[in-house]
This record gives structure tokens, C-alpha cells and sequence, in this order.
């Protein structure tokens, strides 16, 4: 799964936006945003563990994403569906990632302080 491709392919349909109500199984965008965090620490962890072994990074990316996903009792199904309900709803995916944005900056500076 190449799941950087999906949300920037995701990103290109939020061009066509329409307003519909958001279906039952559609994570909430609070829930996503944490979801979409943990996500991208993963994909950060990836690219640093490639200089180490591409192999061992590559096995370990689709391990990262079902315990993200398992931990918040979803699937990759609901995740792609909900990735897609917000591209076609840019307004509501632009505030999912300023709180993306800001929950790893709050980390980044937590890390940093130690």
C-alpha cells in the first residue's frame, strides 16, 4: 500500500467537492486527525529506517498501519473511505491537518525539550 500516493491522490479530488452528510462509518475529524498523525510519524520513522535497510523499513511500514489501525479499532477500509470522504470535502480536510500539523509540532517540541 502505497499510502502516500492515496493522499495525494485524495488531495487531487478535493478539487470536487460536494456537499453531502457524512455517512455513518466516517471517522469523526478529530478521530482522524490523530489517526492521520500517527500515520505520518510512521511514514517519517519509514524513511528514516530505509537508510538502515530498505527491506527491513519496507516490512515494517504495513506492520505501522495495522497497529495504527487496530488501536483505534478500524480498518484500512474505513481509513480510505474516510481519507476520501474528507478529500471530497477540502474545507473539513484543511482543518484535519492544521490539527496534524500542529499535534506533531507539539511533540516536536516535547521531544525536543527532553
Amino acid at each position: 500500500m502505497n499510502l502516500k500516493f492515496l493522499i495525494v491522490f485524495s488531495f487531487l479530488l478535493a478539487c470536487s467537492s460536494s456537499q453531502e452528510s457524512m455517512p455513518e462509518e466516517i471517522l469523526s475529524q478529530n478521530e482522524f486527525a490523530s489517526i492521520l498523525k500517527e500515520v505520518h510519524l510512521a511514514e517519517g520513522g519509514f524513511e528514516l529506517q530505509k537508510t538502515n535497510g530498505k527491506e527491513d523499513a519496507q516490512n515494517a511500514l504495513p506492520n505501522s498501519y495495522q497497529t495504527i489501525f487496530s488501536s483505534h479499532n478500524i480498518d484500512e477500509t474505513i481509513f480510505q473511505k474516510t481519507l476520501e470522504y474528507y478529500a471530497n470535502n477540502p474545507s473539513e480536510l484543511e482543518e484535519i491537518y492544521a490539527d496534524v500539523i500542529e499535534g506533531i509540532t507539539e511533540e516536536r517540541s516535547t521531544l525536543n525539550q527532553q
